[in-house]
C-alpha cells in the first residue's frame, strides 16, 4: 500500500537509478479521445490491511462496517503482500499490486467481490500503484522494470504495456483526471517529490508544485477541478488540496502523526485517507472542504491505501459508467458507448456519439439529441434508435433508451421520435421530423421543419410549430395547434380541439365532437364549417387566398376577440362567439349558440331546424330561431 511506499521513498530518491533497458515510447501515438464523466454515488472503500498477518485487500462500508476480506495469500517469511487497491469506474473491478508470485510486485485485477483474479504484469522489477482510466479501458501504474521508477500505461486486460516517462529520477503515483485528458503523478526529477501532469501519451509534462519537501500521492476530485495530495512541507505527512492548475493551496489535516493516501469519494464531497495519529495506521474520512475527521477503522495493525469506489448502478442489465444523483442532473456521455443512469431528480441526458444505454430513474427525465446534425431515431419504449452520429452511419450503432425516460428531444436533422406509455414531452426541434406519442397524455412538438406528428391514447397536446405540418390526434381528447405554415390538422377518436393558427390550414374532425377554435385572435374571423374557405384572421394571411378549410367532420366553432362571422353546417353545431360584435349562423341541424360575452352581437340565427335555446347577453339581438330543443 502507499503507506509502505512512504517508507522506501527516501532510499529511492537518493539512489536515482539509471534506466538499464528500454520499452516502446508512446509519444508518437495519438492521444485517446477524452471522455466526459460525472460524479458517481458513494460505495464501499477498498483498503490494504495486515490484520490477518500479512497485507491483504479488504472492502468496507464508508462507516467502517461490513468488512470483507477479498484476497488470501499464504503466510511466509517474508509474507507476501497485496497492496495499492484501486476501484474501476463502474465499481465492478479492483486493481492492486502483489508480490505473491515471488518475483517482486506485479499488477493484478479481480472482481470487487474478490472473484476472477487475474495477473496483468510479470516483468522484472516492481509494478505497483495502479489506477484505472475514467472509461475503465486503461490502467496506469509505476514500474521499475527498466531500472528506474517510471509511469506506464496498459490496456485493462494487461496488453499493450507502454512506457510514458523517461527520467533519471523516479516517477510514480499516477492517476487519471476525470475527463481522461491528463495524468497527474509524482516526480523526483527536481531533487524532491513534486506533482506533475502530462497527457495520457506522456507528452506535455508540466510541473504543478514547487516545495522544498516532498509532494506525492495525488488524487483528482471527480469534477476535475481540484487535486488532493500528501505533502511533507510542514515537517510530517499531511493532506493538502489545490486547484488542478496548482493554485489555491489549502492544508486539510494538522496532526503530529502521518496522514497520507487521500482518495476522493465518487460524489466529490469527502476524502478518505490513512493516518497513524493514534498509533497504527487506520483509515479516516472527512469533508473535502476540511473539518472534523472521522476514524473509520480501529485496529492495532496497519490499515491504509484507501480507494473509495462507486455504488454499482444497473441500467438495462449493465453497470452504469455514468451516474447522476438523487437531484436534478445534466449528464453527458463520452464519444464512445456509455451506460448512463440518471437516478433521482429531473435529469437531462445527452449521450453524445456511440451506442449508448440510457436509464432515467425516478423523476421526469429527458433524453436530448440537440447536438446531432444527422437524422436521429429514438424510441422511449425501451427499443433502439440510431443516435445520428457520424461514426454510426445509416446502419450504425444504436442507442437503447429505457422506458423510465419521459421526455425526448431530437436534433437538427430529420428525426423519428417515439414516446412511451408515460406522459411524454417529445419535440423534434429542427428538421422535418416524425413524432409519435404513446398511450399517455403527451405533449408533442414539431418546432421548425415540415413535421408529421401523431398522438395516441391519452389527452395529447400537439403543436406543429413553424412550417407546413401534418398533425393527427389519437384516441381521447386532444388539443392540436398547427402553428405557422399551411398545416393539416386531423382529429382523432374523441372530442378534439383544432387550432390552425397562422396561414392557410386544413381542419378535419374525427368520430368525436370536434371544435375548430380561433380563441384569442384579435382580427376579424370569417369561418364556415363544411362551406369552403373562411378567413382565419391571421395578420400573416395577406391575400384572401391564405384561408382555412374546415371540413364537415368538425362540429363546433369558436370565435376570437373581435367581430367575427361564424357559420355552422347541416349537422348539430355548437358556435361560441367572443367579445366582439359577432354574426353567428347555425344553419341546419340542432344547433347551440353561446353568446354570453358582455358585448352586443350583430346577429344570432340558429337556422330552420329545431335548435337549443341560445345563451346570450341581454343586449344581444333576438334569437327567435333558436328554439324547439331543451337547453
Amino acid at each position: 500500500m502507499r503507506t509502505l511506499a512512504l517508507l522506501v521513498t527516501a532510499a529511492a530518491v537518493t539512489a536515482y537509478l539509471t534506466p538499464t533497458g528500454a520499452t516502446a515510447d508512446v509519444a508518437t501515438t495519438a492521444k485517446p479521445t477524452p471522455p466526459t464523466v460525472t460524479s458517481g454515488v458513494n460505495g464501499r472503500i477498498a483498503f490494504s490491511s495486515d490484520r490477518d498477518g500479512n497485507y491483504e485487500i479488504y472492502t468496507m462500508e464508508a462507516d467502517g462496517t461490513g468488512v470483507v476480506r477479498l484476497t488470501f495469500t499464504s503466510l511466509g517469511d517474508p509474507a507476501p503482500s497485496d497492496i495499492h487497491p484501486a476501484y474501476s469506474p463502474d465499481g465492478d473491478w479492483i486493481v492492486f499490486s502483489s508480490n505473491r508470485d515471488g518475483n517482486g510486485y506485479d499488477i493484478f485485477v479481480m472482481r470487487a467481490d474478490g472473484s476472477e483474479l487475474n495477473q496483468l504484469t510479470s516483468a522484472s522489477g516492481e509494478d505497483s500503484m495502479p489506477s484505472f482510466s475514467p472509461d475503465g479501458q486503461q490502467i496506469v501504474f509505476m514500474s521499475s522494470r527498466d531500472g528506474n521508477r517510471e509511469i506506464y500505461r496498459m490496456n485493462a486486460d494487461g496488453s499493450n504495456q507502454r512506457r510514458l516517462t523517461r527520467n533519471a529520477a523516479p516517477d510514480e503515483d499516477p492517476a487519471y483526471s476525470p475527463d481522461g485528458q491528463l495524468l497527474v503523478f509524482t516526480s523526483y526529477r527536481d531533487g524532491n517529490g513534486e506533482l506533475y501532469t502530462m497527457g495520457t501519451d506522456g507528452t506535455d509534462q508540466t510541473r504543478l508544485t514547487n516545495a522544498p519537501s516532498h509532494d506525492l500521492q495525488p488524487s483528482f476530485s471527480p469534477d476535475g477541478n481540484q487535486i488532493a495530495f500528501t505533502s511533507l512541507r510542514a515537517g510530517d505527512h499531511e493532506i493538502y488540496r489545490m486547484n488542478a492548475d496548482g493554485t489555491g493551496l489549502v492544508r486539510l489535516t494538522v496532526n503530529a502523526g502521518d496522514d497520507n493516501s487521500p482518495s476522493y469519494s465518487p460524489d466529490g464531497q469527502q476524502i478518505a485517507f490513512a493516518s497513524n495519529r493514534n498509533g497504527a495506521f487506520d483509515v479516516y474520512r472527512f469533508s473535502a472542504g476540511g473539518g472534523s475527521q472521522v476514524r473509520v477503522t480501529v485496529n492495532g495493525v496497519s490499515d491504509g491505501s484507501p480507494s473509495w469506489g462507486p455504488t454499482y448502478t444497473e441500467c438495462q442489465g449493465l453497470a452504469a459508467t455514468i451516474t447522476g444523483s438523487e437531484s436534478a442532473d445534466h449528464l453527458y456521455g463520452t464519444p464512445g458507448p456509455d451506460v448512463i443512469a440518471g437516478l433521482g431528480g429531473d435529469d437531462v441526458i445527452r449521450g453524445a456519439d456511440g451506442a449508448d444505454v440510457i436509464c432515467g430513474g425516478d423523476g421526469l427525465d429527458s433524453m436530448v439529441y440537440d447536438d446531432h446534425d444527422a437524422p436521429v431515431t429514438a424510441d422511449l419504449t425501451g427499443g433502439t434508435g440510431d443516435d445520428g452520429s457520424d461514426e454510426d452511419g445509416p446502419l450504425g450503432a444504436r442507442d437503447s433508451i429505457g422506458d423510465d425516460v419521459e421526455n425526448l428531444y431530437g436534433g437538427t436533422g430529420d428525426d423519428s421520435l417515439v414516446g412511451n406509455s408515460d406522459d411524454n414531452l417529445v419535440s423534434g426541434l429542427e428538421g422535418d421530423d416524425v413524432v409519435n406519442g404513446g398511450p399517455g397524455a403527451d405533449e408533442l412538438f414539431g418546432s421548425t421543419g415540415n413535421d408529421v406528428i401523431r398522438g395516441d391514447e391519452g389527452d395529447d397536446t400537439i403543436d406543429g410549430g413553424r412550417s407546413d405540418d401534418v398533425l393527427r390526434g389519437g384516441d381521447d381528447d386532444d388539443t392540436i395547434d398547427g402553428g405557422w405554415g399551411d398545416d393539416q390538422l386531423f382529429g382523432g377518436g374523441d372530442a378534439d380541439v383544432l387550432d390552425g393558427d397562422r396561414d392557410g390550414d386544413l381542419l378535419v374532425g374525427g368520430p368525436g365532437s370536434d371544435t375548430a377554435t380561433y380563441a384569442g385572435r384579435n382580427e376579424g374571423i370569417t369561418a364556415s364549417i363544411a362551406a369552403g374557405i373562411g378567413d382565419d384572421g391571421g395578420t400573416t394571411d395577406g391575400t384572401p387566398g391564405e384561408r382555412d378549410t374546415i371540413r364537415g367532420s368538425v362540429e363546433n366553432l369558436v370565435g376570437g376577440n373581435v367581430a367575427d362571422t361564424l357559420t355552422g353546417s347541416a349537422g348539430d353545431n355548437t358556435i361560441t362567439g367572443g367579445p366582439g360584435a359577432d354574426t353567428m349562423l347555425g344553419l341546419a341541424g340542432g344547433d347551440r349558440i353561446l353568446a354570453v360575452d358582455g358585448t352586443k352581437d350583430a346577429k344570432i340565427d340558429c337556422g330552420g331546424d329545431l335548435d337549443h335555446p341560445a345563451l346570450r347577453d341581454a343586449v344581444d339581438p333576438s334569437a327567435a330561431s333558436c328554439t324547439g330543443l331543451s337547453s
